[in-house]
């Protein structure tokens, strides 16, 4: 059993507010139907536990949640373990390079929003269609359908 708490009514995020992709991930996951939870490590930090269970959960490398062109002295040739890239987190939040979603006994590690917008399993109602033979569906036409 893990230290991170896990619903799968609840979508935990662990994010950096001070970084590009930060910015835009909130808004994406208010687009879901659960529960929202955002730990912006900008301003609470997960304990060096919690992140090597987040890095092991997801099956990544520690040195992929590594943003390099955001942390000086430091560079993809670096050769640190697991606990090296926590800290250069942990001393710099902008160079975390995505977001960690921990959704039940799913945690996930995403880098884009297109990431994002498939683990939701989101539609993308009407693209099937061709817009000078068919108009769009623009309503949900099962209750499975999701909008962004």
């Amino acid at each position: 059993m893990g230290v991170i708490s896990r619903d799968k009514n609840q979508i935990n995020c662990i994010y950096a507010s001070v970084s590009d992709f930060g910015k835009q991930i909130p808004g994406y996951l208010k687009s879901s139907d659960k529960d929202i939870l955002l730990k912006d490590i900008s301003k609470t930090m997960p304990s060096t536990t919690q992140w090597h269970e987040l890095i092991e959960n997801a099956s990544i490398d520690a040195k992929d949640i590594v943003d390099f062109s955001q942390v000086e002295n430091i560079s993809e040739q670096s050769d640190l373990d697991q606990s090296g890239y926590v800290n250069v987190i942990e001393n710099n939040p902008k160079a975390l390079s995505g977001a960690f979603i921990v959704n039940g006994d799913k945690t996930s590690y995403m880098k884009t929003v297109t990431e994002v917008l498939k683990y939701f399993d989101v539609d993308s109602a009407g693209l099937e269609k061709t817009f000078h033979t068919e108009d769009p569906t623009i309503s949900k036409t099962t209750d499975d359908d999701k909008f962004v």
